[in-house]
């Protein structure tokens, strides 16, 4: 694999403490917001972009160009063709370059090329990786299609939004710490790990998708506790045209197209969430239909309603030990 680049600012990209990689496949219509938004950053002048652009035959290269000698920003441009390994092997290799470049560089940060970050971004990002190993920041919609279209994302999506909102609660009624990140739903989009994690456990692998998800379940395996950063957040287009099998773009154009019938992966039916939590057995993992959610959604939120009520976690997993997922005996 033959790799070109290029250093815009060579000292401040070797002197940053933090770097902010992006993997950008023919971006060109987006990567412009993306970096005029990351010029923006509070911090900018202490952080170095890494762009690594694959397989593209687009303007995504020149636009890249334009914008760091516009914005004078500390920024490695990378190019590479892959045979395979899409998303996954373009951020494991911007994050290799970026360590060599930016060897000073403790947080490494990770978003995409159709986002735009808001001001205080990286920031809160970095803040948040002075006391955790892994950040999950926050990803919000550009709500960037027309309304009747936007409505019908918003609607399609529903469902999942609250069984996720109930998943999330649970699982964090479980631990005796406030700052636990609950399910694993890590996007690229809007995460950030500290340098001796990344390297400790072996960086992000070369998967088509999902590879966001990989590291953060490595980062646990390894006995490190990932933390969410809420105020961290990020804006991800809603385009229904995607660059990543299963991404968020293949889940707008399910919805718009009515055929959202798996949730998200993070997600599972009830009984395997009561079997794994309260029973503390290994679960293999179980796809989430629309129609399972549905059905388990006013179980899972009684369930939550009386582990509000219940002091401590050791109580609520005794609770959750005996816990049905039968509607008649949950009311």
């Amino acid at each position: 694999m033959r790799i070109r680049g290029e250093i815009f600012f060579a000292e401040a990209v070797a002197q940053a403490s933090a770097v902010i990689v992006i993997p950008a496949c023919n971006e060109a219509e987006r990567i412009g917001d993306c970096l005029d938004a990351l010029a923006a950053q509070v911090d900018a002048a202490a952080t170095a972009i890494h762009v690594c652009v694959n397989n593209s035959n687009d303007d995504t290269v020149a636009i890249v160009r334009d914008r760091a000698r516009q914005h004078r920003l500390p920024l490695a441009l990378s190019e590479a063709c892959f045979c395979s390994g899409g998303v996954g092997r373009a951020r494991r290799l911007g994050h290799r370059l970026a360590l060599r470049h930016s060897p000073r560089a403790q947080a490494l940060l990770s978003t995409d090329a159709d986002c735009q970050a808001e001001a205080n971004w990286s920031r809160q990002m970095r803040a948040a990786l002075q006391s955790h190993p892994a950040v999950l920041g926050r990803i919000e919609g550009l709500n960037d299609l027309p309304d009747d279209l936007l409505h019908k994302v918003w609607r399609g999506g529903e469902l999942e939004d609250r069984y996720l909102r109930l998943s999330m609660e649970l699982a964090q009624l479980l631990h005796d710490v406030s700052d636990t990140f609950g399910l694993n739903n890590a996007g690229g989009a809007n995460l950030g790990i500290r340098r001796d994690v990344y390297l400790g456990i072996g960086g992000f692998r070369a998967f088509e998708s999902r590879e966001d998800r990989d590291l953060i379940d490595r980062v646990i395996s390894a006995g490190y506790r990932p933390a969410r950063a809420d105020e961290a957040v990020v804006r991800a287009s809603m385009r229904p045209d995607g660059r990543a099998p299963g991404g968020m773009a293949d889940k707008i154009a399910a919805r718009l197209a009515g055929t959202d019938l798996v949730l998200d992966s993070a997600l599972a039916p009830l009984e395997a969430m009561l079997s794994k939590f309260g029973r503390g057995n290994c679960v293999a993992p179980q796809e989430l239909t629309a129609e399972q959610a549905a059905i388990d959604l006013p179980v899972l939120a009684s369930h939550v309603a009386r582990l509000k009520g219940m002091t401590g976690p050791e109580a609520r997993r005794q609770y959750l030990a005996t816990a049905s997922g039968r509607v008649s005996e949950c009311v």
